[in-house]
């Protein structure tokens, strides 16, 4: 999540069980945050286990999907107020709503990506994750008593679902379920990351005298976040900027404030937004050159965009770079290229900055060509280097994920696991995306059995 945290330290393979606080000792963010993420590893690990990967109460439960009267199954369906439970993970719809109402991630019906299919059978199924929400998406966040607008306090967490439509090619409810599993089987990001700062000494440099590049430069303390902006394989070795319009290759975007920097639109007309803060000083500020995402709920959730079961995805929103900045009416002026939409804002809009800059050499996303099996520099001597999984002979990214990086000046390096050759390759922090398939559609028929319930155990 895109939080102004120091790091993130929760590992389940560690088997802690507890965060203790000590007298006399300096508080983190870091403690307190992982102190939570155990506790909802046992609370889910749990609830898993006894339920399975997904279920409703028999009683209570919701996500029950049945067709809207007087609509046909392929325009739209109904789905049940209640409870369902995604490994391990509480879901709830407070209200009875539609494939086209649902609440977190409003669908466009104009929209040919988001239509459920039309002449093929379907399996209905819900998706789960989870958002960072900050003051911004919530205004009931801020303790008003610290003035107006006041400082930023706490962020939270929130589960978000959607459900959404696969089609196959199964003509009977096992098959099609067991089409949709394989679906979900067969495809896993399979891109990993290495990153470093303090780099080995060539073979004709001092061992004990390094040079000064070669080390983290930064003035402070950072927290990195690498994101992948498009999905897809890796570009190939030597890549140094796609042709437009094309999905030949992955593209990725870095934050040196693990993204968290973002500037709330009051309006958007044509390529000037007008803001409601510039930053609260150059360090988390506006500059000419920035790049900058356009962003509000609704971008938001296609973030999620489910590049495992849409076919093709959807493409990346292109980053946009600042042109000008007019700091007395606090207008911020885009760059446009033919394609650019000229789209209404959606709920709690913003501008996102990420902190690649030319010369590099950008994609025509805005975002950097994701090539494996090189080391590609950041900035202040921070490097990272994508690799394919073990037996993949190309990586796949999917759009969202990302790996963080903290950066120390205390140690010249970042925090970063090691193996025995350097570095290690690990995979992305996130996101994670839970499934529960709902419901079998062919035709006028829809069968709900797909979606499984469950008795109180003191029953």
């Amino acid at each position: 999540m895109q939080g102004d945290f120091s790091r993130t330290t929760f590992d389940p393979r560690k088997h802690y069980s507890a965060v203790l606080t000590q007298q006399g000792r300096v508080q983190l963010d870091a403690d307190l945050n992982e102190q939570g993420a155990l506790l909802l590893h046992q609370l889910r690990t749990t609830i898993a286990d006894l339920l399975g990967p997904a279920a409703a109460p028999a009683v209570g439960g919701g996500f029950a999907i049945d067709a809207v009267t007087g609509r046909k199954p392929q325009e739209d369906l109904k789905i049940s107020a209640g409870r369902l439970y995604a490994d391990g993970i509480l879901v709830e719809n407070e209200a009875d709503t539609t494939y086209w109402t649902q609440p977190d991630l409003r669908l466009d019906p104009t929209d040919p990506t988001a239509q459920l299919p039309q002449d093929k059978p379907f399996v209905v199924y819900l998706r789960v994750w989870e958002r960072l929400i900050t003051a911004l998406q919530d205004p009931t966040i801020r303790e008003v008593a610290l003035g107006d607008p006041g400082p930023d306090t706490a962020a939270r967490a929130k589960t978000v679902w959607q459900v959404a439509a696969f089609p196959v090619a199964a003509t009977t409810t096992a098959d099609a379920l067991t089409e949709f599993s394989a679906r979900l089987a067969a495809f896993r990001p399979t891109g990993r990351l290495r990153a470093r700062a303090k780099h080995p000494p060539a073979p004709t440099e001092d061992r004990c005298q390094l040079p000064p590049d070669s080390r983290f430069r930064g003035p402070e303390n950072q927290l990195y976040r690498i994101e992948v902006h498009t999905g897809g394989p890796a570009w190939p070795a030597g890549t140094t900027k796609g042709r437009r319009g094309t999905l030949a290759g992955a593209t990725f975007t870095w934050s040196r404030e693990n993204a968290s920097v973002v500037f709330p639109i009051v309006s958007l007309h044509g390529a000037v937004a007008t803001v409601t803060t510039l930053g609260r000083d150059g360090k988390l500020g506006l500059e000419v050159g920035d790049r900058v995402e356009l962003v509000d709920d609704t971008i938001a959730g296609h973030v999620a965009d489910d590049v495992v079961l849409a076919d093709p995805p959807r493409p990346a929103p292109r980053l946009r770079e600042v042109l000008a900045i007019d700091a007395v009416d606090l207008l911020v002026t885009l760059d446009r290229q033919d394609g650019d939409e000229d789209c209404g804002l959606g709920a709690h809009p913003f501008l996102r900055r990420w902190d690649q800059r030319p010369p590099a050499p950008l994609a025509d996303d805005g975002a950097l060509p994701m090539v494996e099996g090189v080391w590609l520099d950041l900035e202040d001597g921070v490097q990272v280097w994508f690799q394919p999984g073990q037996g993949a002979k190309t990586g796949t990214y999917r759009r969202g994920d990302h790996w963080l990086v903290p950066a120390r000046t205390a140690t010249g390096d970042v925090l970063w696991p090691r193996g025995p050759d350097g570095p290690a390759a690990v995979d992305p922090d996130g996101v994670r995306y839970h499934y529960a398939p709902l419901a079998y559609v062919n035709g006028p028929t829809v069968d709900p059995s797909p979606r499984r319930t469950f008795h109180p155990l003191g029953n």
